[in-house]
């Protein structure tokens, strides 16, 4: 089963009708969504201890993305099947990018830019 996720600059393809079965990840409060969340902010120790490190090796979206996936496959809160992710129109390229690059955001998610 893989999920959609969705990487927009602005939130206006996303009435309130559709929000209700996706979670928005975004630092801006908005209504109507099965969940919100905040990205954490990048580790200060990101690629100081080397390849392999735990806390080096994985981008806080992935770990986000990762712990969203593990939510619905428990069943953990309201059910979504819709992640959309709300980034500066500067960040989208990055972020399309780091979700492409991660095997097991790619193995769980279809990655709509």
């Amino acid at each position: 089963m893989q999920l959609s996720v969705y990487v927009v600059t602005d939130l206006s393809d996303w009435p309130l009708a559709r929000r209700s079965g996706a979670v928005l990840v975004a630092d801006q409060a908005a209504e109507g969504w099965a969940r919100q969340i905040s990205l954490p902010p990048p580790s200060p120790f990101r690629k100081v201890h080397g390849a392999g490190c735990s806390c080096c090796s994985r981008e806080g979206l992935s770990v986000t993305m990762a712990q969203l996936f593990q939510d619905r496959i428990l069943g953990v809160g309201q059910p979504f099947s819709t992640v959309v992710l709300l980034v500066k129109t500067d960040e989208r390229p990055e972020v399309l990018a780091l979700l492409e690059q991660d095997v097991l955001v790619r193995a769980r998610y279809r990655v709509h830019g």
